[in-house]
């Protein structure tokens, strides 16, 4: 009786640790709240800088990353992930195509808390991810490392 209990107790360990492998890094995210200058013009991300939204409901972690989202303008109009570029005469509305934006903004996790203590878990990362420093300031449940996708970093 106690072996068949310890095998039940076994299985559900096993499928339960399965479950929360998957945190669904590289799933598709749009962030909610895009950057934008004072008179609410200008929306986008700088393509020097990285970005969490960390509520989002799109993803299982709940982390949205804006990794360095370029829109070929070098730097002069901000990316807004929200806009798909039809042309490339669209640009300066700060348009990102497909291709940057599946490159660039995705679902992630933190894998790796750079020395800070908090009592958040981290995350290994998966195939065509590394785990690269993306913040370094904030509180302890934010600042560290996160998965990054490999094609992003190659770019730089």
């Amino acid at each position: 009786m106690q072996r068949s209990t310890f095998r039940i107790v076994l299985a559900v360990a096993a499928l339960g640790a399965i479950g929360c492998a998957d945190e669904g890094v590289g799933d598709p995210c749009i962030p909610e709240t895009v950057p934008c200058n004072a008179l609410g013009e200008k929306c986008g991300y700088k393509a020097s800088e990285s970005y969490i939204e960390a509520t989002s409901v799109q993803c299982k972690s709940r982390l949205c990353i804006v990794y360095k989202l370029d829109n070929k303008t070098n730097g002069a109009i901000p990316s807004d992930p929200r806009s798909l570029c039809e042309d490339q005469k669209q640009r300066q509305d700060g348009c990102v195509d497909n291709e940057a934006l599946a490159k660039s903004v995705y679902c992630t996790c933190r894998c790796d808390t750079g020395g800070v203590k908090s009592g958040i878990d981290t995350c290994t990362c998966p195939d065509g991810f590394t785990c690269e420093p993306v913040l370094n300031l904030g509180g302890p449940g934010i600042v560290g490392s996160y998965c990054v996708a490999k094609s992003s970093i190659a770019a730089d």
